[in-house]
């Protein structure tokens, strides 16, 4: 594996946004961001009470005291619950539009090392530790040390870590668990029994290794932070170089070329190295990702050139999948190939980039018309509902009408009016892209209908939106 970078910068602006990139060999393989008005609330925990049960729909709603009720799938019970009855909840996954937070009553809280599961009698090794023995040895350190009622899943980073230092955090988890019951009996319902931490602190816990060799920030406050962590953790400050970036004019993300990657994430089309692109459509129910040749035409046949272009895909989707946040189902049109060898080596890339995918994926085979599905773990917003909003111009169609069915639209429209009423002087009012159209015809509809016509501009007006209105 590469020399991996974490950066964190801190941009002071109205928002005063909170944005890490983590970067290997200098190439962006993830993204966070955080704002103070945007809590993230994946992996908090609550104390709620049970409003609803619907079988029918197989989940019951929560009141957790966010306005809207948590949606709470009966698969994610732990024992039978009533309605009215006051449970612990978590929430997996953030809730969208009018639609509340997704909980869990299988609790997990998180430590650097391991994951502790009240209520379960699971033992699991994450499938980064791939040393049959490695993993043997942990499986029997944490059974052995956990207590009757608790599961646990060993994390990645437990592979560097001390027997010592291990079972000191499983130590900590208990502790806090039993903390966050006594909570649970003491505070009022709904309650926040458990938050986790900043931003900063989470990525630490959650991708600090010993390939980070480099820590950037523009805050001295955070270098600080990040420097109280490593301590505590008896991290080795020596090999790790803290830098603190303070360059007029230039941001810290600016410096490390991320700025205009982040832009290239909120675009459709991907660009690739051999000249190829992906295309990334989201619709309400699923992501669609089409693979195409563009300007690459190759050398030789054009399966080798289909073939060249499709692997080269199949990294760079594993790879936009993680940094755009994608859930959910995923359909990938990649470009036909006839060899079943091909498809293969296909799979075998995507199986490769997507090893490195923290959520958990399931791929299928591809389809008879030559479609792969996958499915993508959700937690929360990805990152265009993060940054960006429904287009004011086409309410988030992805187009709009062209100028020419709009000109015919206001026409019917404007015959209809005159129809049903005297009014010698008729406004119309649209936005400021149709004002000129409009006052190219408006002669010619003066002459043809008898009535005075004004166009009026409003800029706040989306495009395909217009008004009339009548005046003597």
């Amino acid at each position: 594996m590469g020399r991996l970078r974490i950066l964190i910068s801190i941009l002071i602006s109205v928002d005063e946004e909170t944005r890490i990139a983590l970067l290997e060999d200098g190439f962006l393989i993830e993204y966070f961001i955080e704002r103070p008005h945007v809590k993230d609330i994946v992996g908090d925990i609550y104390k709620g009470r049970v409003e609803r049960i619907l079988h029918g729909m197989g989940a019951a709603f929560v009141d957790i005291g966010l306005g809207k009720n948590g949606f709470l799938p009966l698969k994610d019970v732990n024992r039978s619950i009533g309605v009215g009855e006051e449970i612990i909840v978590q929430v997996s996954r953030e809730g969208k539009d009018l639609k509340g937070p997704r909980l869990t009553m299988k609790v997990g809280l998180p430590g650097r090392y391991i994951l502790l599961l009240p209520g379960s009698d699971r033992v699991g090794i994450s499938r980064r530790i791939d040393r049959p023995s490695e993993r043997k040895r942990l499986k029997e350190l944490i059974s052995g040390s956990l207590p009757e009622g608790f599961g646990a899943v060993v994390r990645t980073a437990a592979k560097y870590a001390t027997d010592d230092g291990i079972l000191e955090e499983l130590g900590e988890l208990l502790s806090l668990w039993a903390s966050i019951l006594e909570n649970f009996n003491s505070v009022p319902t709904p309650s926040l029994l458990y938050s986790e931490p900043s931003l900063v602190r989470r990525v630490l816990r959650d991708w600090f290794s010993p390939e980070v060799k480099e820590i950037c920030s523009d805050s001295k406050e955070v270098l600080k932070e990040v420097e109280e962590v490593l301590s505590r953790w008896g991290e080795d400050l020596s090999r790790i170089k803290l830098l603190y970036h303070n360059v007029p004019g230039v941001s810290l993300f600016e410096a490390y070329g991320v700025e205009d990657e982040l832009r290239q994430l909120l675009s459709r089309k991907v660009s690739l190295l051999c000249g190829g692109e992906i295309v990334i459509d989201r619709t309400e129910a699923l992501t669609v990702i089409d693979v195409n040749t563009s300007s690459f035409v190759g050398e030789g046949s054009f399966e080798r050139t289909a073939l060249r272009t499709n692997l080269e895909a199949a990294r760079e989707i594993g790879r936009q999948l993680r940094l755009r946040g994608i859930g959910g189902i995923v359909i990938i049109d990649f470009i036909d190939m006839k060899s079943e060898r091909n498809k293969e080596l296909v799979l075998k890339e995507l199986y490769s980039e997507l090893e490195k995918d923290r959520r958990e994926v399931e791929v299928h085979s591809f389809s008879p018309l030559g479609l792969l599905e996958l499915t993508r773990e959700r937690e929360g917003p990805d990152l265009v509902d993060r940054l960006g909003m429904t287009c004011p111009y086409c309410r988030g169609k992805g187009w709009v009408l062209s100028e020419e069915t709009l000109m015919m639209d206001i026409k019917r429209r404007f015959k209809k009016f005159i129809a049903s009423n005297s009014f010698e002087i008729i406004e119309i009012i649209v936005s400021p892209k149709m004002k000129e159209p409009l006052e190219k015809v408006k002669e010619d509809w003066e002459r043809s209908y008898g009535r005075k016509i004004v166009v009026l501009e409003d800029a706040d007006l989306p495009f395909e939106d217009f008004r009339l209105r009548g005046r003597a």
